[in-house]
């Protein structure tokens, strides 16, 4: 759980809810965002429920294919947050004066 409870609420989580509330055009949209964290957080506390019963269901060999798995995914958003933030500091680098 250590691990676990930055990788949900850290600084990641919060950049990209940042970046997608900014990326909304209205009231829906934002909505939206406030829905999928609401549907998220079901689903952590879910998992988390069930975890001693998925981990006898997956045994050692199935969790060590998830956590190699969730990592992918970890780097994967990690890249996406990157290109993100850097797409934005070249449109700021190119607007500014000269």
């Amino acid at each position: 759980v250590p691990l676990t409870i930055p990788l949900l609420t850290g600084p990641a989580a919060i950049s990209t809810m940042i970046i997608y509330a900014q990326r909304a055009r209205g009231w829906w949209e934002e909505a939206m965002l406030v829905a999928y964290g609401v549907a998220v957080g079901l689903a952590v506390y879910l998992a988390f429920s069930a975890s001693g019963r998925i981990s006898r269901l997956l045994g050692r060999t199935g969790i060590d294919i998830m956590t190699k798995l969730m990592g992918l995914i970890l780097a994967a958003l990690a890249v996406e947050i990157m290109a993100d933030g850097l797409k934005e500091l070249f449109v700021a680098l190119r607007a500014a004066p000269r």
